[in-house]
């Protein structure tokens, strides 16, 4: 069977609301030569007569009429799905995906995505993380993910990277320990931080490195939300992401600058075909200068 066309069950539509080739014609904005070719067509491909002579006008066989109802249903549906998608393109409706490494996602994701759904509500964005670098990557290319917050060095060449400015970090210790200097606190409190291999873990060993010290003791968790907590429980000291500066003061601790910053390049990596989605597009002109 050969395949239907759009333009068919439309001409099949009209003439069975009308009666009426001239009329079905006119209301189609075509001449009358081209609806009957699309109903010949149409005929031809389901292999039956779907119209009959009837006075002056034509008359719809009873295939014809089936036909037609099933046509209406199927137009319909074409015009469910035409809002939908311009739904999606005036960012009425649709959806935006955003994954990351944790230590970027609670520095970075508010200010990405705040902004984008204040002007934007009727989208639905959702935010998850994943453990390490090549994991961000399997989500993006798995389409599991729009976007992701992720660092840049090692990102790979398919995956297109936008920077974003540099991730800052700070020290937290507990309020007691306010007599110390950084120096004399990295030699003598406890570390809590995260597993060897994480990001987070990866920025405080680059502190100690730079102040050529040790961590007196190790205590490590795997539950990010919990560093500051129990750095302070300890009256040891956790390195983290300025974001969590506003919690530490709140839990009563005390947050040291670092002079010489940690560095790595962060920012957001998507693949090519992922502008293809209205919603992704929009974002990148919320993203931070």
């Amino acid at each position: 069977m050969a395949r239907l066309s759009f333009a068919q069950l439309e001409a099949l539509v009209a003439v069975a609301e009308h009666t009426s080739i001239t009329t079905a014609a006119d209301v189609l904005g075509i001449a009358q030569p081209s609806l009957s070719r699309r109903l010949q067509g149409l005929e031809d491909a389901l292999g039956v007569a779907l119209l009959r002579p009837a006075g002056r006008g034509v008359q719809l066989t009873s295939a014809g009429a089936e036909a037609a109802a099933t046509a209406r249903r199927a137009l319909a549906e074409v015009s469910v799905i035409e809002a939908l998608s311009e739904s999606v393109r005036t960012l009425a409706a649709g959806s935006l995906r955003l994954t990351g490494l944790p230590s970027l996602v609670s520095s970075f994701a508010s200010e990405v995505i705040a902004p984008f759904h204040l002007a934007h509500p009727g989208v639905n964005v959702s935010v998850t993380t994943e453990e390490d670098a090549s994991a961000v990557v399997e989500a993006l290319r798995a389409g599991r993910a729009d976007l992701a917050l992720s660092v840049l060095e090692g990102a790979p060449s398919d995956l297109v990277a936008i920077e974003l400015p540099a991730q800052r970090f700070t020290v937290v210790a507990h309020r007691d320990l306010a007599e110390h200097t950084l120096a004399e606190l990295l030699k003598s409190a406890t570390l809590v931080t995260l597993p060897t291999g994480t990001s987070m873990r990866t920025m405080a060993e680059q502190v100690y490195r730079r102040h050529q010290a040790s961590p007196a003791r190790v205590l490590e968790t795997t539950q990010r939300d919990s560093l500051v907590r129990l750095a302070l429980d300890v009256h040891g000291l956790t390195i983290v992401p300025e974001a969590f500066e506003e919690l530490a003061e709140a839990l009563g601790g005390r947050c040291l600058s670092l002079e010489e910053q940690p560095t790595r390049r962060v920012g957001i990596l998507h693949t090519a075909d992922a502008r293809k989605n209205p919603a992704l597009s929009r974002l990148l002109e919320f993203l931070p200068a």
